[in-house]
């Protein structure tokens, strides 16, 4: 489906339903033992409904995740507007952090499942892939075209990157997001962009391991 396709009103809400249903479930039990029948239970749906919408088990938990990935995608991505271009590129990144902790916050139970052991293996390894082409785009672009000039290989230095923003979001998810969307952002930012040890100012306080 197309993602400018409107969807009718009551397939998304059907579709909510079932997928606060599964999220329910998800912390009770792990996703493989899950039943659709304990899914339709929980929603307060019919079985008939379930099959309407989906072909089995497997075909829902696929398109019930691309369906919220996709609206993180829509929400991160900068928007198109007349100012300065230039400035609206340096501010992009920052932007796209804030709006990527906005929507975890505000999906908070779906993500804190998805993301632990009783989710769906493949979930961590999409976002991931939306955090270094939505979030991160700019940067490894960057990264990309100074290559030669780089100190350790570029695919290794993108892996540190999007694989400590994703340990940093279930880090604030298991501790119920003590801090706000906006302050993750800012320092997920600082830490990205300047290194976790300047950024906590240990730089001559603690001795390295080498």
């Amino acid at each position: 489906m197309s993602k400018k396709e409107k969807v009718d009103p009551r397939i998304k809400r059907t579709n909510k339903y079932l997928r606060d249903a599964l999220v329910e479930l998800l912390k009770e039990k792990d996703v493989t033992s899950i039943t659709i029948q304990e899914i339709t239970e929980k929603a307060k749906l019919t079985r008939g409904t379930f099959y309407l919408h989906y072909q089995d088990k497997q075909d829902f938990l696929m398109q019930s995740m691309n369906e919220v990935l996709e609206e993180l995608i829509e929400k991160v991505k900068p928007k198109q507007n007349n100012e300065d271009s230039a400035a609206v590129e340096e501010n992009d990144e920052s932007v796209s952090f804030l709006k990527l902790f906005e929507f975890i916050y505000d999906h908070a139970d779906y993500f804190k499942v998805m993301l632990s052991d009783r989710g769906l293996p493949q979930f961590r390894s999409h976002m991931t892939e939306i955090v270094k082409k939505r979030v991160y785009g700019e940067l490894i672009s960057s990264i990309g075209e100074a290559e030669d000039g780089l100190d350790i290989p570029k695919d290794i230095l993108i892996s540190y990157i999007t694989s400590a923003h994703i340990g940093v979001i279930c880090s604030w998810l298991e501790s119920d997001m003590k801090f706000s969307p906006a302050f993750m952002a800012e320092k997920l930012t600082s830490l990205t962009l300047l290194g976790p040890i300047r950024v906590a100012g240990l730089e001559n306080k603690i001795k390295l391991p080498y």
